[in-house]
């Protein structure tokens, strides 16, 4: 019979080769995790509606933001806008405007920093009775300071300079649109032209004491 010291040699024999073997075998490069979140509904997410741009406030002194000052009375009432001395901004714009809540009434509106500062019926009887198209203030995308920058140009070509400007923006029939009238000075304050351009896109309609000009 074999000793105990024989067993204990086969013992010892087979464990040292049980972890030789163990020691050949390839090894795991990394655990696998299974994904228990298959079947799970996941909320959609929620975003934000992005604001809008604001829409820029027109220039305070510019005609526009004269005619958007005015009563909500007179929202489909104006008729005249005009301003004298402009260099470009003038410093007051006299609306006329009919109140569409007396009548149809002719005011003589007076703005100054976008603000009413006069308001008066008409006396002048001629421009009471006169018939006029209503402007509306959306349809004036060129503004008055915008019409100044089309036509100072205009004058440059013709070797002069332009020192103020008096605006009249006006509209002679329904299916016509509004029109710049700019009569332009020079430094000295003598006359010097005047262009007529669309107060829609700035294209110019005619001009006097200048170069000629093509519309654009």
């Amino acid at each position: 019979m074999p000793n105990v010291k024989s067993l204990l040699w086969v013992f010892l024999m087979v464990v040292i080769g049980g972890i030789a073997f163990a020691q050949n075998q390839p090894q795991p490069t990394g655990w696998v995790v299974e994904d228990d979140s298959v079947g799970v509904v996941q909320p959609p997410a929620i975003v934000a509606p992005q604001a809008q741009p604001a829409t820029p406030a027109p220039p305070p002194k510019w005609a526009v933001a004269a005619m958007l000052s005015l009563d909500p009375k007179y929202a489909g009432g104006i008729v005249d806008v005009s301003a004298s001395g402009g260099t470009p901004e003038p410093k007051q714009w006299i609306i006329l405007a009919r109140d569409t809540a007396d009548q149809g009434v002719l005011h003589r509106i007076t703005v100054a920093e976008g603000q009413v500062i006069s308001d008066v019926p008409s006396v002048n009887l001629v421009e009471s009775m006169r018939q006029r198209v209503v402007i509306a203030p959306q349809s004036v995308q060129v503004d008055s300071g915008d019409a100044y920058l089309v036509v100072e140009p205009i004058a440059a070509a013709s070797g002069k300079i332009i020192g103020h400007v008096d605006y009249s923006l006006h509209q002679e029939a329904s299916d016509a649109g509004s029109v710049w009238t700019l009569n332009c000075f020079d430094l000295d304050g003598v006359y010097i032209g005047k262009v007529n351009l669309l107060a829609s896109t700035g294209n110019v309609l005619s001009s006097s004491g200048f170069k000629s000009v093509q519309g654009n």
